[in-house]
């Protein structure tokens, strides 16, 4: 997963999310405003939260790719991790590497997207789980011969078989897509998102889709400053730069969008401190994570809010400033 920080964001347990699911989830509502930090015991020291839907199942993954080698999982609150590692591919591929990033809102068999390094080739996927079994997400114009060595990812899903990502080329600059699923010809349809789409952009990625087909993401210029965009898929996208009180926004990253309106992500101010942001009800807003730190650990630096549900549940992950990058959830008030 590309981030301010420059960061790179076999099928889930479902008997483990069906006897999790009703005793371990805190009532919608029940309380205000509610953080929580929740890392896998699969590596103490890096752990990203990076979706959550409806039901309050979250997706990320730890290791952070060198020391530990990225884990996908998912997560039912407050401490249900599924064991397996979205490593039930395509035939003759093995991953050395996934990432778990988004979740939909089906309640009895949530779709999941991410990427996955395959240990054979070095090619990277994306990758959309359905029933427990992973489906190889390649966009024709990021794969061979367009690009040699090709990096794909998808980043959000939603209920209507519609997923967002993107792919890298040749030049390190990514390419914004959505990805359609035709369940009556088993087929995949693309549309593409391209730099040409925004004035001085040389990169896209698409992040999101919500259930009314509104995409969210950002653009990057020349300069690496990004810039918030969102609109119907096949546009016209607005362009945003997040205005939050008491800070000089001098790049914006959208990560993350609900069915209601509301964005996530990433913002960098004047002094080039890191901070997460919600614009929900017409406002943003900062969100530095209780105990996050602008010391970068392990090529995170402040806060990162990667994903916002319906309700207004947010999770991301942020630096400790220490030693520690740590995956967040928090609920919103009533």
């Amino acid at each position: 997963m590309q981030t301010i920080n420059d960061t790179k964001f076999h099928g889930f347990a479902l008997g483990l999310m069906a006897a999790a699911a009703v005793a371990a989830l805190p009532a919608l509502g029940a309380a205000a405003a509610d953080f929580t930090v929740l890392d896998n015991p699969g590596d103490p020291h890096f752990n990203q939260l990076l979706g959550i839907n409806n039901s309050r199942i979250i997706v990320g993954y730890f290791g952070d790719g060198t020391l530990v080698a990225n884990n996908g999982y998912l997560l039912v609150p407050q401490n249900h991790y599924s064991v397996e590692n979205f490593t039930r591919l395509s035939a003759g591929d093995h991953a050395s590497q996934t990432q778990a990033i988004g979740i939909n809102n089906d309640d009895q068999s949530p779709n999941i997207v991410g990427f996955y390094t395959d240990n054979n080739t070095g090619i990277t996927h994306g990758f959309l789980d359905t029933n427990g079994v992973q489906l190889k997400v390649d966009d024709p114009l990021g794969s061979a011969p367009h690009v040699s060595a090709p990096v794909q990812n998808l980043l959000g899903t939603n209920a209507r078989g519609q997923s967002a990502g993107f792919w890298v080329d040749d030049s390190n600059n990514e390419h914004g897509f959505v990805v359609h699923l035709s369940t009556a010809t088993n087929q995949f349809a693309f549309t593409e998102i391209p730099p040409s789409l925004f004035k001085r952009a040389v990169a896209t990625q698409a992040s999101n889709i919500n259930d009314a087909h509104t995409v969210c993401g950002f653009w990057t210029d020349a300069k690496k400053v990004s810039h918030g965009f969102e609109g119907p898929l096949g546009g016209p996208y607005r362009s945003f730069e997040a205005v939050i009180e008491g800070l000089k926004i001098v790049s914006t990253q959208v990560f993350g969008c609900n069915n209601n309106g509301a964005i996530v992500g990433q913002v960098m101010d004047s002094n080039l401190d890191l901070h997460g942001f919600i614009y929900e009800a017409g406002k943003y807003q900062a969100f530095d994570a209780p105990g996050s730190s602008q010391v970068a650990v392990l090529g995170v630096q402040g806060t990162l809010i990667n994903g916002i549900n319906d309700f207004g549940d947010i999770v991301g992950f942020f630096s400790d400033g220490v030693s520690k990058v740590k995956g967040f959830v928090r609920y919103a008030a009533e």
